[in-house]
C-alpha cells in the first residue's frame, strides 16, 4: 500500500503536532505518524485509578501568551487551549535559618536581569550561568534560587546552562506573567494541535512506528512503517529526535561526515524522577512550589548533593511540585487531590523505586499534611519517559548548554533536501514545550518560502 501527502511528520510531540497544525492551516495535506497509542510525547497524560496523570511534572511558563499560544493564534484558533494561571508561584526553602527566598540580593539580581537590554544578554549566550551569577554575588540564598530555577527551566546544572538564554527566558516569564496549566491535563496541548490538523483536512495516525525515512539521490521521498506500508512526500519533518533520525531512521551514510560527527556529539538534558501522589482529600491550596532543602545551596559547586550516585539517592531532594487538581479539579475523582513531585536524576540508576521513595520523603517534608491522606503514589522514571519519547528518557531534548544554544543550536534544516527536524532538538528558544513550539514556528517560517 502506498499513499502520497504534501507533508509527512514523524513523531507527535509538541514540535511535530505544532508544525502539523501550522502546515495544515496553510493548506498542506499533512499526515502525522506517532509510535505511541496516545499523542504528545513527553507532554502527554494517561489515566490511573480514576486520575488523569501527566507523564512529567509541568508548569507552562507563558501559557497562552507564549509560543504555545502563538501556534493557536497562527492557525486562527486562539482559544483552542484553555488555561488556568498559577498566579503566585510559591518558592519554599527549608532549614536555612533566617535566610529568606526574597533576599535583597535575589531581588537585585532579578531586577538586573529584567532590565538587561538584548544587546547585553546576547553577549552572554556562550557564558555559563554559574559564572555570571558568581560575578554578581556569593549570596547562598541567591545561588540556591538560581540553581533551582535553572533546573526547572533547562533541566541542566547552572555550570552548563547559558546565561544569555536564562536571562532571555526570565524576561519572557516576567513580562508575560502568565505561568499556567491547561484544562484537561498536559495532553490538552497536543490534542488541540492535532484537532486543528484534522479540522483542516489532515490526519494523525497513532500506534504507527516508522521503520525508515526513504532517501533517493539526497532527496527525502517518504517513510516506511514497521508493517511495511509506505507513504510518499517530498517534505519529511522528523520530531523523532535528531540523533535517532540521522543515525537510525535515515542512516549516517546519507549525510556528510562532519554533520554526523556534530550530531553524535550533541548532549541532552538531564533525566527526571517523578512521583504522582493521590490523596483522599485536598490538603493544600498551592498550585506550584519550588522546594529547596538545605544541601541544595551547594549545587553551584558540587552537583553530587543534588543527584546522588547511581546506587543511592541523596538524603533530601530538591524538586518542582505541582498540584494539577488545583488548576483542574476534574483530573481526579470528586473530593480527591493529585500532587506531583519531580527532581532531576542521572541515567543508569540501579533502583528507580529508591529515588521515588526519596522524592516522597522530600515531598512530605515540604507538605507534611499529605501523610495521613495518601491513597497511593507511583514513580515515573526515565525508563517511563523513554517508552513515550525516546532520547534515553531525558526531560527536554538537546540541552541548552553554552555549546548548543542560539547560533550553536542544531538547525531544523538538514543536508538532505526535503528533510527537516523539529522540536526540542533543533532551533528554537524557550522553556521545554515552549522551546519545541518555537522550533515549529521557526520551521514554518522557513517552509513558507518553499513551494508546496
Amino acid at each position: 500500500m502506498t499513499e502520497n501527502s504534501n507533508a509527512i511528520v514523524v513523531g507527535g510531540g509538541i514540535g511535530g503536532c505544532a508544525i502539523g497544525a501550522l502546515l495544515a492551516h496553510k493548506g498542506y495535506n499533512v499526515k502525522l505518524f506517532d509510535k505511541n497509542k496516545t499523542i504528545g510525547g513527553r507532554c502527554t497524560s494517561y489515566t490511573h485509578k480514576g486520575f488523569t496523570i501527566d507523564l512529567g511534572v509541568h508548569i507552562f511558563g507563558s501559557s497562552q501568551h507564549g509560543y504555545l499560544g502563538d501556534v493557536c493564534r497562527m492557525i486562527g484558533m486562539p482559544d483552542a487551549i484553555k488555561w488556568v494561571l498559577s498566579e503566585n508561584p510559591t518558592p519554599i526553602m527549608r532549614d536555612l535559618g533566617e535566610e529568606k527566598i526574597a533576599s535583597q540580593e535575589l531581588i537585585k539580581f532579578f531586577e538586573h536581569c529584567l532590565n538587561m537590554p538584548e544587546t547585553e544578554y546576547e553577549k552572554l549566550y556562550y557564558k555559563s550561568l554559574s559564572t555570571f551569577v558568581w560575578k554578581f554575588t556569593k549570596d547562598p540564598t541567591l545561588l540556591t534560587s538560581i540553581s533551582g530555577m535553572c533546573g526547572i527551566i533547562f533541566c541542566i546544572p547552572p555550570f552548563e546552562a547559558s546565561a544569555g538564554e536564562f536571562i532571555r527566558c526570565f524576561q519572557q516569564l516576567a513580562k508575560t506573567s502568565s505561568s499556567g496549566y491547561p484544562i484537561g491535563g498536559c495532553i490538552a496541548i497536543p490534542r488541540a494541535y492535532t484537532n486543528a490538523m484534522e479540522k483542516f483536512g489532515s490526519s494523525v495516525v497513532l500506534d504507527a512506528p516508522i521503520k525508515k525515512i526513504i532517501i533517493e539521490n539526497n532527496q527525502a521521498k517518504g517513510v516506511e512503517l514497521k508493517d511495511g506500508t509506505q507513504y510518499f512526500s517530498d517534505l519529511i519533518i522528523s520530531n523523532a529526535d535528531i540523533q535517532n533520525t540521522v543515525l537510525n531512521l535515515v542512516g549516517e551514510d546519507h549525510f556528510p561526515e562532519d554533520y554526523v560527527k556534530k550530531i553524535k556529539k550533541l548532549r541532552y538534558s538531564m533525566h527526571c524522577i517523578t512521583i504522582k501522589v493521590a490523596l483522599d482529600k485536598p490538603v493544600t491550596d498551592e498550585k506550584f512550589i519550588m522546594y529547596y532543602p538545605t544541601s541544595f545551596k551547594n549545587m553551584m559547586k558540587d552537583p553530587s548533593v543534588f543527584v546522588g550516585s547511581k546506587d543511592k539517592p541523596p538524603e533530601k531532594l530538591p524538586g518542582m511540585i505541582t498540584i494539577p487538581t488545583n488548576f483542574d479539579p476534574n483530573l481526579a475523582p470528586n473530593g480527591k487531590q493529585l500532587i506531583f513531585f519531580g527532581t532531576a536524576s542521572i541515567p543508569g540508576l540501579s533502583n528507580y523505586d529508591a529515588w521515588g521513595d526519596a522524592c516522597y520523603k522530600s515531598l512530605c517534608e515540604c507538605i507534611p499534611e499529605i501523610e495521613n491522606h495518601v491513597m497511593w503514589y507511583r514513580t515515573d522514571s526515565p525508563a517511563t519517559v523513554e517508552t513515550y519519547a525516546g532520547e534515553g528518557g531525558c526531560i527536554i531534548g538537546v540541552s541548552q548548554n553554552i555549546y548548543q544554544v542560539h547560533e550553536r543550536r542544531p538547525s531544523q534544516i538538514t543536508p538532505i533536501n526535503g528533510l527537516y527536524i523539529v522540536g526540542a532538538e533543533a532551533g528554537g528558544h524557550g522553556i521545554g514545550t515552549e522551546l519545541a513550539a518555537n522550533s515549529a514556528i521557526e520551521l514554518f517560517e522557513i517552509l513558507k518560502k518553499e513551494p508546496k
